[in-house]
């Protein structure tokens, strides 16, 4: 059996990947709930957000123009950084996707259930994980054709929506921007940087991109410009067109019922599909993004050998694509509001970029070989300038995020020392064979350093 993936995702896979999984989950789904929080405002807290994206984009351009390996963040973490940091850290990445990938299951499950009321809404969520499964199961074609596809239809969709809004705005619905104040307004800003963490997703798929210290930077400098542009134009053509007190009360639809304001009945029917397209698109990229970082943990000895099971057919990691599509149907069953889901997608990606950042600083010194190949390498200035500012942002938000919902927060922390918990358990375990997992992880294995 095959124990290698297949470089077959092309630069317009690589960014449909990271802009369906950036624009789904947030732009259709929680809108309407940060809207409450803070007002017509939403469209500024969406810019403001993209702050830390850029510090993410930066250090991401360096680790995948060096280090295009399936789970790279974690890879780079567990060894240039501490190995028990690494898989800790790791495990918040896929506790950050499950919750991503329920809060976009119920909001697909809200669309769909305003048009076929008849279906329980949690049947709706539980089947769009199934399915989005079966697809990644298919491989990589499979998974490109569906995202680049679903992704045109609901950009198409967007663009309609947010030029009709702004030519039909009514602006005395923007008079008062913050009309919860401003700890409103940075609350979203927080809550809302959960909406660009779609950027981190080509780090942990880099091992199946083609021609990867070419395409990983292009896309996501790419994938940042049409998403920077999607989200402002979207939150400022709802706000302009419907109050924001009633967008918070309609929820995840709220969009449909703007978009009824000024175009016929079918142009809207329209918009929903683009709505369902740009939610499956999140599903579907979580889905490959967290197998690929469960597939890493096996390839480490971090968990049984059962996960490194490669499809002979589809190229695919098998065992960890049920394993996920099990653990995201378990968060379903949660059913936690939207606001929860998201706050801990926060924290996730707070604590590995923080990480992930680090060990791209650190990489010149601790794997110098990898840096000399490397097809993009920044000056001393621009790495010290991308540690120092990931440092602030990333802690920033953290801790403005744990401030804002400490239940959440609590969690949180109990999982991430859990996770540290089960690291020393598995590290004794292994010690009883002869293996000593910390030198282990000092190295690269012969399917990373192929990858290169």
């Amino acid at each position: 059996m095959s124990q290698k993936l297949e470089r077959s995702l092309s630069l317009w896979g690589a960014i449909g990947l990271i802009v369906g999984f950036v624009i789904g989950g947030s732009i259709f789904v929680l809108i309407p709930s940060l809207v409450g929080i803070t007002g017509p405002s939403l469209y500024l807290a969406y810019a403001l957000s993209a702050i830390p994206a850029i510090f993410a984009a930066l250090y991401l351009i360096q680790l995948g123009g060096a280090f295009p390996v399936t789970g790279a963040n974690y890879v780079a973490i567990s060894r240039w950084v501490s190995p028990m940091a690494g898989f800790s850290a790791s495990v918040l990445v896929i506790v950050g996707l499950i919750s991503a990938n329920c809060l976009a299951a119920w909001g697909f499950a809200e669309y769909l259930s305003a048009y076929f009321p008849q279906i329980p809404t949690i049947v709706y969520a539980i089947s769009v994980v199934v399915i989005f499964s079966f697809i990644n199961w298919l491989g990589n074609t499979s998974f490109e054709k569906v995202q680049v596809i679903f992704t045109v239809v609901f950009i198409i969709a967007m663009l309609i929506f947010g030029f009709g809004g702004v030519i039909n705005m009514q602006p005395e619905l923007h008079a008062d921007l913050f009309p919860k104040g401003m700890e409103g307004f940075f609350t979203v800003v927080a809550i809302a940087s959960f909406s660009w963490g779609g950027v981190i997703a080509i780090a942990e798929v880099a091992g199946e991109v083609k021609n990867p210290k070419r395409n990983i930077p292009l896309s996501i400098i790419i994938s940042m410009v049409i998403i920077g542009g999607l989200y402002i134009l979207q939150t400022y053509a709802l706000t302009t067109n419907l109050l924001w007190s009633e967008v918070a009360s309609i929820g995840p639809t709220a969009v449909l019922v703007a978009a009824g304001k000024f175009l016929p009945a079918w142009v809207v029917n329209f918009i929903a599909v683009g709505a369902l397209f740009a939610i499956a698109t999140s599903i579907n990229a979580l889905i490959m993004m967290g197998t690929r970082e469960i597939y890493a943990w096996s390839n480490d000895q971090l968990i049984p050998s059962f996960f490194q099971r490669i499809n002979p057919k589809y190229k695919t990691p098998e065992a960890t694509i049920l394993l996920l599509m099990v653990l995201s149907i378990i968060g379903i069953l949660f059913a936690a509001n939207l606001e929860n889901y998201a706050i801990v997608v926060v924290f996730a990606l707070m604590v590995v970029q923080f990480l992930g950042a680090t060990a791209v600083f650190l990489m010149p010194k601790k794997a110098p070989e990898i840096y000399k190949k490397a097809q993009i390498r920044f000056s001393p200035f621009w790495r010290w300038f991308t540690w120092i500012g990931s440092m602030i942002v990333f802690t920033g938000i953290f801790l403005f995020a744990l401030f804002a919902d400490i239940k959440s927060g609590i969690v949180f922390i109990s999982i991430w020392i859990l996770s540290i918990g089960y690291w020393f358990a598995r590290k004794a375990v292994l010690k009883k064979r002869g293996i000593s997992i910390v030198d282990e992880l000092k190295k690269y294995n012969g399917s990373e350093l192929s990858e290169l």
